[in-house]
């Protein structure tokens, strides 16, 4: 017969899966398409993967999906983290050093959840480095992270 005094009291797991066990619904996806015809590359955020439909529009009719094998990860998804974390966090240019001349910025993550980050096709290694990295996020950088977003709330 187990002891109960020795087992822990649910919900006082002070580990970082624990601290981050409350934030475990919020999933962001990561996607990046590339147009030669147009010479641009565009990487698109959202909270939820029905969204990429936003890519059928006409004026992203020329883009093609990059698959995970070309960018080199196994999932294109980040546990732990909303969209707007990220984008809050490292600026509408996501910490990428791109010509603000040169780039599109197209974020309506607040009314139709998705954000939208195109630039010419040369800085295709810029953007596949930036979806290496935030995918593979250790949890105590994602903890950091909320944590900035929490502490600009209150």
């Amino acid at each position: 017969m187990k002891n109960p005094s020795k087992k822990g009291r649910i919900g006082d797991d002070d580990s970082l899966f624990g601290l981050l066990s409350s934030y475990k619904s919020h999933v962001t996806y990561l996607s990046l398409y590339r147009s030669e015809s147009d010479d641009a590359i565009l990487l698109l955020i959202t909270d939820n993967p029905g969204r990429w439909s936003v890519m059928e529009k006409e004026h992203y009719s020329g883009f093609r999906a990059m698959k995970r094998l070309e960018i080199g990860v196994n999932r294109l998804s980040v546990k732990y983290l909303l969209p707007e974390h990220l984008i809050k966090t490292s600026g509408p240019m996501l910490g990428m050093k791109l010509p603000p001349n040169r780039v599109v910025i197209v974020n309506n993550i607040d009314n139709e959840g998705y954000f939208i980050l195109r630039a010419p096709l040369k800085f295709a290694g810029e953007f596949i480095q930036y979806v290496r990295k935030t995918i593979g996020m250790s949890p105590q950088k994602k903890y950091e992270v909320l944590e900035k977003c929490l502490s600009e709330i209150t």
